[in-house]
């Protein structure tokens, strides 16, 4: 199994890559930057496609979609290169920085591999299994929806899309991507989404990282290097969002933000010799893949770009200066005026209107902010704190980078806000981040990573001058920078790594990457929600029912049956809903199945639903049940819970332990 998750990484990569690459060759931008930003101009093409293709009636398998997705690419690969071409260019290449650039590849890739593979991959345990969050049903059967009808379209989305329900738009480029990624493991849905978390947090987020950090610090490569160590490093992006939903959709759309503001970066800095106009069709196409995973990106990019357009413009030297300062205001006012547009704007009150109840009081915000521990999470991190606030003494000397302390605490401000207050100034400031403090916790943890790399450069510097000055034999070669390295990033393993935990008041503290460990293994576990077993019958169920509609109790582990095995289920989140617009046949089946063979009424809904079995992975009378308490009450479900084998109109068809395969009907 551990194989097929590896060729599954391997496909991933490629998916998200290639196509991309070639757009960001067309456009002449160097080899590492158009990797950098390839899986934005990946995730815009097969979006794109599948939209296009929804709306014209096409199906198709999704390795069909991925193949006219590189066609595209091809095609604007050809199409920008014969226009160089006939104006005289050449690409834009930089050989000289190829070698610094493969081992700084190396270096951030290596680093979060070896993360991932401490507080995720080991966590798991099983690369099939999956979390057992409330939101993770709907991602998988969202993915095995796209992958059973044949349709990509994030405008036409929904848990039931095998069964021809119309959907509406929901954010779902990660869906679509995996859905591709899927085909080509046997539609084994599960372990796609864990070997595209995989990729998205040890590819996607350090290359983006790596051109973000190249960008920032050209001449330093000591900062550079640095950041490789911080783009998995923070418990609260990206690894907070595979522990809490999960949110998916918000992990790929911020891992795609580093990338897209280091071309910003590097396109009003005029380099690699290239026109504004490519670096602005990059960043452009960047900025849409980013809302196209989930909107809220979108805003957490804005935020860090116009912070830092803000302060390229006023710092801009000579005779431009007074001009410079002149646009920094208008910019700032505009965008601020822009917020506010948006935030009355009728299509996105759905969104800043939604409200999570403060938790925190502002003290305590404010200090599980700074350890970047963010609300219940209890995993802190002071060894990162000391370096981003280090980072932050830093920029203070540097007038060019303050804008990256601003944005900073600008978000750490945001997430106080959200965490400990409730009423109108929250709704405005987060209100398109749905007021989650997980999810602005998250953006105040990407935003220190640029803090971080900076303030490890300069306690490593000081580090060196210590040890030259302890040996000054040795002080004027590279061994005091050598010691110095190694030391430091020995103590940020072991606060990260060490496995101690204490308790504070009624949290069991824990340091932040073992905690989210502890986490990952606790919601990846077989022994809860679908145990090992009760999928090994969800799969003879799907042998025996193969596409025939199943009723089930979706509390009992069934709400996952879908999206893990493909089991045609007819309630696939842990609540009372069915397909839409069937809510009252919905409520019969729940509350008076058990009379199908004396109602008239429960036998119309019943056809109704297309229905022939009824699944149960949690007999009533079980001693060892294993159930999802999210929504559920009793009431609700007496009319499958009470079915036996004596219960008239059922038959048993397969039984195991407390689980239970009714045939409906003679």
């Amino acid at each position: 199994m551990w194989l097929t998750f590896g060729f599954a990484v391997l496909i991933a990569v490629l998916v998200l890559y290639v196509p991309g690459y070639l757009v960001g060759r067309g456009l002449r931008l160097d080899r590492f930057a158009s990797v950098a930003v390839a899986p934005a101009f990946s995730v815009f093409a097969l979006v794109a496609l599948g939209v296009v293709f929804f709306a014209v009636g096409i199906t198709c398998s999704a390795w069909v979609l991925l193949l006219a997705c590189v066609v595209l690419c091809l095609l604007v690969f050809a199409v920008c290169g014969s226009v160089r071409r006939a104006k005289g260019g050449t690409a834009c290449s930089n050989p000289s920085a190829l070698g610094d650039v493969r081992l700084q590849v190396a270096l951030c890739v290596g680093v979060a591999v070896f993360v991932a593979a401490l507080v995720f991959l080991h966590a798991m345990g099983d690369p099939a299994s999956f979390s057992r969050n409330d939101d993770t049903t709907v991602h998988l059967s969202v993915v095995r929806g796209f992958l059973d009808s044949g349709t990509y379209s994030t405008l036409n989305v929904t848990k039931y899309l095998d069964l021809g329900e119309a959907g509406g738009y929901y954010p779902a480029a990660w869906h679509v991507v995996t859905a591709v990624v899927t085909s080509f493991v046997g539609n084994e849905v599960a372990l796609a989404t864990n070997a595209m978390i995989f990729v998205t947090c040890t590819v996607v987020l350090p290359l983006g990282v790596l051109c973000l950090m190249r960008a920032l610090f050209p001449d330093n490569k000591l900062v550079v290097c640095g950041g490789s160590l911080f783009s998995a490093a923070f418990c609260g992006f990206p690894w907070g969002f595979v522990v809490y939903g999960q949110l998916l959709s918000n992990l790929f759309s911020f891992a795609m933000i580093p990338a897209a503001l280091g071309v910003l970066i590097c396109g009003l800095a005029g380099k690699g010799g290239l026109s504004k106009c490519a670096w602005v069709a990059a960043y452009a196409c960047s900025m849409v893949a980013v809302a196209l995973a989930q909107p809220n990106g979108a805003f957490t990019l804005g935020v860090w770009s116009v912070l830092f357009a803000v302060s390229y413009l006023w710092g801009r030297e000579a005779g431009a200066s007074r001009r410079g300062k002149t646009a920094a205001v208008v910019l700032l006012l505009v965008a601020c005026a822009a917020w506010v547009v948006l935030f009355l704007a009728p299509p996105l009150q759905s969104v800043v209107t939604y409200s999570w109840k403060s938790t925190l009081s502002i003290p305590e915000a404010v200090v599980s902010g700074l350890l970047f521990m963010f609300t219940s999470r209890e995993g802190v991190q002071p060894f990162l704190t000391l370096l981003v606030l280090l980072g932050v003494a830093k920029t203070l000397k540097d007038k060019r980078l303050r804008w990256l302390s601003v944005a900073y605490v600008v978000a750490l401000v945001f997430y106080v806000i959200d965490v400990s207050t409730d009423g109108f100034v929250k709704q405005l400031l987060t209100g398109f981040w749905y007021t989650d403090y997980y999810r602005t916790g998250a953006m105040t943890a990407l935003f220190a990573i640029p803090l971080a790399a900076l303030g490890f450069a300069w306690l490593v510097e000081l580090g060196s001058q210590l040890v030259g000055r302890v040996r000054p034999a040795c002080a004027n070669g590279r061994r005091p920078l050598v010691i110095a390295v190694v030391v430091v990033v020995a103590a940020l393993t072991a606060c990260q790594f060490a496995p101690v935990h204490f308790a504070f008041g009624n949290t069991d503290v824990r340091p932040g990457l073992m905690k989210i460990h502890k986490e990952v293994s606790g919601r990846y576990s077989w022994n809860k929600g679908l145990t090992s077993e009760e999928d090994a019958f969800v799969k003879n169920v799907m042998s025996i029912a193969g596409h025939d509609c199943v009723i089930n109790l979706p509390h009992d582990g069934s709400c996952w049956a879908y999206g893990v095995e493909g089991v045609n289920t007819y309630f696939r989140r842990a609540g009372t809903s069915g397909p839409v617009g069937l809510e009252e046949f919905a409520s019969l089946i729940r509350t008076r199945l058990c009379d199908y063979a004396s109602s008239d009424e429960v036998r119309a809904a019943v056809e109704q639903a297309g229905a022939h079995y009824v699944m149960m992975l949690d007999d009533k009378s079980g001693d060892d049940r294993t159930v999802v308490n999210l929504r559920y009450k009793e009431e609700d479900w007496a009319g499958i819970e009470s079915i036996t084998p004596e219960t008239p109109g059922f038959s048993l068809v397969l039984s195991e332990g407390d689980m239970r395969l009714y045939r409906i009907g003679d």
